[in-house]
């Protein structure tokens, strides 16, 4: 298969600048199969492109988006649209057109480059980790001012991804956003969700009981987490188990979140390596009020062998697992942090990370994906279905 595989932002997992967008397709490029010819497609930014995805593509096209200066003066009173609009060039329009006719099928992934759909040739998938309308969804509803302005911002992402050309297939992580998504869409959306890396070596134990928490400590939902885990539930571990201490880790973390740093809380900003935070912790807590999709570090964790604590909006979509523990309410989740820092480390940890789903397993979902697609005659998925 020739690919055509385009991006919004260059494939990678960069500590600092890296996010769940870059890590998808850095993720898939790692694990096509030799006979797939990838020509990538992609803008530049603050990270450079991996060695290791230059590698493996026969051809690479890294494009200079608008400035977000100029994409402002373009996007409808800065509200909706800027990526797209740094995007939005005649050379990325016509870039995309050359290296389609030359390609078997087109992937596109992230909102900001989905308006190349409309230009693309032949078959093209598209995949958003979160429909743009859902997520702006959420950000409506936690907004604590301006909330006319979200919900002006929510009504014209879903009146853009309405104009998403028919032909296209759709993806996303979630399964719940797919049958939300395909609702409002009222076509087909399939979810193919994440992956993760399984634990490569045993656990390196630390001095005295930890509790970790991996995110992005510059994105709203986990700032409220983080709050949530140090304010409310840490006081009430450290009533059972005083010296319990809690790392924070994640990228680019804001004020509030430094803020909350102690004698027995440490903030570890822009981390190389999340598996050596778990590798070195003795429980996870994820104490999520707000979210969309999957959360990764919840799969990530497990996959590392190490228990969970979440609640039912941390854990969702996550399939039952051997190390994961879904508590409801605060003192409901301090308990059950207790009971992993005070019970005997699980006799099968190494042996339960293998149950967590690779990326050899979703990349090869996505070439079922992209191969339907080179047939027009391969049937449509029913509204909002997911892998078996």
């Amino acid at each position: 298969m020739r690919l055509l595989y385009i991006t919004e932002s260059v494939p990678n997992r960069d500590p600092v600048f890296g996010d769940g967008s870059s890590m998808i397709p850095y993720e898939i490029l790692r694990n096509l199969p030799a006979d797939v010819d990838v020509t990538l497609l992609t803008f530049s930014g603050p990270v450079g492109l991996p060695d290791e995805v230059r590698s493996r593509c026969a051809a690479v096209h890294v494009l200079t988006p608008r400035s977000r200066a100029a994409a402002l003066m373009r996007s409808f009173a800065g509200l909706n649209g800027v990526g797209k609009h740094q995007r939005s060039t005649a050379e990325a329009v016509s870039t995309a057109v050359r290296l389609s006719a030359r390609s078997d099928a087109t992937l596109i992934h992230g909102p900001h480059a989905l308006f190349l759909a409309r230009h693309v040739q032949g078959p093209v998938v598209l995949q958003t980790v979160d429909p743009w309308s859902i997520r702006a969804g959420m950000d409506t509803a936690i907004a604590g001012r301006l909330r006319p302005a979200y919900r002006a911002r929510e009504r014209q992402a879903l009146r853009a991804e309405r104009r998403l050309p028919a032909r296209a297939r759709l993806l996303t992580v979630g399964s719940q956003d797919a049958i939300e998504w395909s609702h409002r869409l009222a076509r087909p959306v399939r979810s193919i969700p994440n992956g993760a890396e399984q634990a490569r070596r045993p656990a390196a134990r630390q001095s005295g009981p930890v509790v970790c928490f991996v995110g992005s400590l510059n994105y709203g939902p986990n700032i409220d987490s983080v709050k949530v885990l140090i304010g409310k539930i840490a006081p009430l571990v450290w009533e059972k188990v005083p010296d319990a201490r809690f790392v924070l880790a994640g990228r680019r973390p804001e004020p509030e979140v430094l803020a909350l740093a102690g004698p027995r809380v440490e903030v570890l900003a822009n981390v190389p390596s999340v598996l050596d935070v778990f590798q070195s912790a003795d429980v996870a807590a994820f104490p999520d009020e707000h979210g969309v999709g999957i959360r990764n570090s919840v799969r990530e964790a497990l996959a590392a062998g190490l228990p969970v604590v979440a609640t039912p909006v941390a854990a969702r979509e996550q399939d039952p697992h051997p190390l994961l523990t879904i508590a409801p309410d605060s003192g409901n989740f301090a308990e059950h942090v207790v009971n992993r820092l005070t019970g005997p480390r699980p006799e099968h940890a190494e042996r339960d990370a293998g149950a967590v789903r690779t990326w050899q397993t979703v990349t090869q979902e996505y070439l079922d994906e992209l191969r339907s697609a080179t047939h027009p005659g391969s049937a449509g998925l029913a509204l909002g279905s997911s892998p078996a």
